[in-house]
């Protein structure tokens, strides 16, 4: 029987911004996701903490994924004290959801830092990894010791997601729209520029709203 597919798609979203919901799509349609879910970080264990509150960044996420019915909001960082581990997150995520497949999102760079997390061998005893590719990357993946059995062709990962709770690691060759939010964060520290590609109306609209990264 065909399992339940849950796409994790965790972080700061400072702002969440275009580029952001054009990989969800894509996960939706490569994994056939039953549902995305956006966790926005309280405290990031390898960033500065943002300028903007948790509470700021998750009512954009909320207001730019309104009109997704398989588009979910999941405050479960933001309902915990200390930082925001993607281990721990996990856990919690899977008693929550014990009998589907989880996949975790994760950038091309992000998997490179992967040995400087908190508990990273574990992360594949609570879902699988899809890592999505980095244009402004020059080097191709290089997979981590641990995690090289365990890889597989984005066809077969898909396959595998569909059949198995956790413990697979997949590739995505496409990268999704060259948009970053410190990109946006710049941009808006200069009232005027024409951010209406890269930003959801709604969340541009509540960023004027409460003069965010001003």
């Amino acid at each position: 029987m065909k399992m339940e597919c849950i796409g994790i798609f965790g972080g700061t979203f400072n702002p969440i911004h275009n580029g952001h919901l054009a990989l969800a799509q894509t996960v939706l349609d490569t994994l056939h996701c039953t549902q995305i879910r956006f966790v926005p970080a309280a405290l990031p264990p390898h960033k500065t903490a943002p300028a903007v509150t948790a509470q700021h960044r998750a009512a954009m996420v909320k207001l730019a994924i309104q009109a997704h019915p398989q588009y979910v909001l999941d405050s479960c960082e933001l309902d915990r004290q200390g930082p925001s581990y993607t281990i721990e997150t996990l856990h919690l995520l899977r008693q929550r959801f014990p009998e589907q497949s989880l996949c975790l999102l994760m950038g091309q760079d992000s998997y490179q830092q992967l040995p400087t997390w908190h508990r990273w061998q574990e992360l594949l005893e609570y879902c699988h990894l899809l890592v999505v590719h980095r244009a402004d990357l020059a080097s191709r993946l290089v997979l981590h010791a641990e995690h090289t059995e365990k890889f597989v062709a984005i066809e077969a990962f898909a396959s595998q997601c569909a059949a198995a709770t956790h413990g697979f690691i997949g590739y995505l060759p496409e990268s999704p729209p060259a948009i970053s939010s410190t990109g946006i964060r710049a941009a808006l520290a200069h009232p005027g520029q024409n951010l209406s590609d890269q930003l959801p109306v709604s969340v541009l609209q509540y960023i004027q709203q409460h003069h965010l990264y001003l």
